[in-house]
């Protein structure tokens, strides 16, 4: 779903000159906003969201805290920016899994492999997503970032499922794109809080078995 910490870890800044026309200023601000981002995940992931603190996530980029402060106006909005990436990552991810795929029953069961195949490379992450997405929800001013997260995970498997043949009696795609997201769901929590593979894989098909039966009759 997501890339692994290592792999965002190996994009922090080289040092590289800023390409012409755009001024350097600009370009640092951003490296420095993605290192931040790249660092609190790092942290998050390592010692939980309620024990990341500014401090740490700043040492983790290799800055002070006045930096960060002078990047992101404080823990919130940083966490904010990262829920944000994440969420353009997960769209993006959901995309990808899809395509190829010549009916809807394969649409599935691509978006299903793909999925548990990040889900076991990416523990960490999975946890950390949960940790924000229950702070949005509890923080107020941010909860529509929750809403806005699992809609945008809908809409976007929506429109890319739009692309396939489909049969007379498929479920409406935002039933079936639903259901695709909380069958997930409830296997990444299963898996994390257990760490069952075993089961956990059983579970897939029997999930993967139910989707499809949601997608009309087989092709």
């Amino acid at each position: 779903m997501i890339k692994s910490i290592e792999q965002r870890n190996s994009r922090r800044s080289t040092g590289r000159k800023p390409p012409r026309g755009r001024p350097a200023n600009a370009l640092f601000a951003e490296e420095r906003r993605e290192r931040l981002m790249t660092a609190a995940l790092t942290v998050m992931a390592r010692d939980g969201l309620a024990a990341s603190s500014t401090r740490s996530i700043a040492a983790e980029a290799g800055m002070n805290q006045a930096m960060l402060h002078y990047s992101f106006d404080g823990k919130e909005a940083l966490l904010k920016a990262v829920l944000d990436k994440l969420h353009g990552e997960i769209q993006q991810f959901l995309v990808q899994a899809v395509q190829g795929a010549p009916h809807l029953h394969a649409a599935v069961a691509q978006l299903a492999a793909a999925y548990w195949q990040q889900v076991q490379a990416t523990p960490e992450l999975q946890r950390v997503q949960y940790e924000l997405t229950l702070c949005a929800l509890n923080t107020p001013g941010l909860q529509a970032l929750a809403q806005q997260q699992y809609q945008g995970y809908v809409d976007v498997l929506c429109t890319a499922l739009k692309a396939l043949p489909a049969p007379a009696n498929a479920a409406p795609l935002p039933v079936l794109a639903g259901l695709c997201v909380a069958s997930m769901d409830g296997l990444i929590l299963q898996y994390l809080a257990t760490r069952d593979h075993a089961a956990c894989e059983l579970r897939l098909q029997a999930m993967v078995a139910a989707m499809q039966s949601q997608c009309g009759t087989a092709p």
